[in-house]
């Protein structure tokens, strides 16, 4: 029997997505949470040597020898093709391909930089953004086995914090979620959730998507106003026992 090791942060919303996953597929997890915010734990040669990109979540598939699987769009499809426990997946290839659709339209909304533009204290996810390229650079220098990876770390802050700050950067984010919203929002058309009565994987992603630009502010966006069957979807989503079991948080990290 296998087993199943996430490597994660509570208010990471990638991390949620994974978390979700889990939760709706039903499906018993061992959790390792990773200190992004003060430690910067996921900069660690032991985590980059299993995640070359240094971020979260990541999820180790233990059955025999050990699968490592990152990227939070690439885990939940992961979750999702496993056999045991509660079906994500639609059954007729017309619907697996609008899915997957649905699911690259959400994890293209980039939450990472809105999320750092919207903090409420900018100097203090400056500060984050700084301990990871502080932390980057100087283990680039302890680990030259692992410097092309650490500097690609701090390079990634280095984008963060300029684009952040980048009002016609952030438009440009803001306007591509909003038409993927509507993109969703059609689907919901006559549909209780995205693909009709059954809650599937592109489900998972758009409720966590939803929950973060919640916290954003993008009140017109999730309350029904300018997408009144998301909103309706939204409620119905944060409803559902898995949102609760998920810790699908509206909270600010280092608040």
């Amino acid at each position: 029997m296998y087993s199943l090791t996430l490597h994660h942060h509570p208010l990471s919303v990638c991390s949620m997505k994974v978390r979700l996953a889990l939760e709706e597929k039903g499906l018993d997890w061992s959790s390792n949470v990773i200190d992004i915010v003060r430690e910067q734990e996921q900069l660690e040669p032991w985590y980059v040597k299993l995640n070359s990109n240094g971020v979260i979540p990541t999820l180790e598939f233990h059955n025999g020898e050990t699968e490592v699987v990152t990227n939070s769009a690439s885990i939940i499809r992961f979750i999702a093709s496993l056999p045991e426990s509660n079906s994500l997946l639609p059954t007729n290839n017309r619907d697996l391909q609008l899915m997957n659709k649905l699911i690259d339209l959400a994890d293209e909304v980039d939450l990472q930089i809105l999320s750092y533009a919207r903090h409420p204290s900018m100097e203090k996810s400056e500060k984050i953004l700084d301990a990871r390229i502080d932390k980057s650079l100087s283990l680039a220098e302890q680990h030259p086995e692992l410097k092309s990876n650490y500097l690609a770390c701090a390079a990634r802050s280095e984008k963060s914090k300029t684009f952040r700050v980048d009002a016609k950067h952030i438009k440009d984010i803001e306007q591509s979620a909003e038409e993927s919203l509507s993109v969703a929002e059609k689907q919901l058309n006559g549909n209780a959730f995205l693909l009709g009565d059954i809650y599937s994987l592109a489900d998972v992603i758009w409720t966590v998507v939803l929950s973060r630009l919640d916290l954003l502010g993008y009140t017109d966006w999730i309350n029904g106003h300018n997408f009144p069957l998301l909103g309706s979807y939204y409620q119905r989503a944060q409803d559902r026992k898995s949102f609760t079991l998920a810790q699908i948080q509206n909270e600010w990290w280092d608040k």
